[in-house]
């Protein structure tokens, strides 16, 4: 090989020594696929961190709800217990203050018992909130996982220059997709 400019034989060794491969045809379309498969993993990420957080938020609006309604029930058994001894105390002296006194106790139980039953319903709803958010991010995490993967596959294909390490680093994409749509559909 004859070669007039110095500069065009360095580039023709460099280009030798790094295989005698550029980055033309199938290559150049690997490597757009492997960043679009890691934005997706990123954003899938994050969105399964999401589902994680609101979860743990539901779950602790569940135990301050459930803390609030064995409040408002053990306010419920005092009332019983003060109208329990002003019935007594009415039988055993006749007095009709004590009396009155077992019928407001009776009408207090019965606004406690609403507010007691409200958290107590509070509870279940932050359960199941939690319950669906938990679900997404399983979805989330399983599409996370997928595109992970899918990535190393990738990088396989890229070392060992086969296309078919490339086309199932898509198809596990693929499979990563639906993983992560089912997330917005739980």
């Amino acid at each position: 090989m004859e070669v007039e400019n110095p500069l065009e034989a360095k580039e023709h060794l460099d280009h030798l020594a790094h295989g005698g491969h550029t980055a033309e045809g199938w290559t150049r379309y690997l490597a757009i696929t492997t960043a679009l498969i890691a934005v997706l993993a990123a954003v899938a990420s994050l969105v399964a961190g999401n589902y994680a957080n609101d979860a743990m938020l539901d779950k602790n609006e569940a135990v301050l709800a459930q803390a609030k309604a064995s409040d408002q029930y053990s306010y419920y058994e005092d009332k019983g217990i003060k109208k329990n001894l002003a019935e007594y105390s009415f039988e055993a002296t006749k007095n009709p203050a004590r009396q009155s006194d077992a019928a407001q106790y009776a009408r207090q139980q019965v606004a406690i018992k609403k507010v007691a039953d409200a958290d107590a319903a509070q509870v279940e709803e932050h359960n199941a909130a939690a319950e669906a958010h938990l679900e997404q991010h399983h979805h989330a995490a399983l599409g996370v996982t997928f595109f992970q993967i899918a990535i190393a596959l990738a990088a396989m294909s890229a070392l060992l220059r086969r296309k078919s390490f490339w086309a199932l680093s898509l198809i596990l994409t693929a499979a990563g997709t639906v993983f992560f749509g089912q997330g917005f559909r739980s």
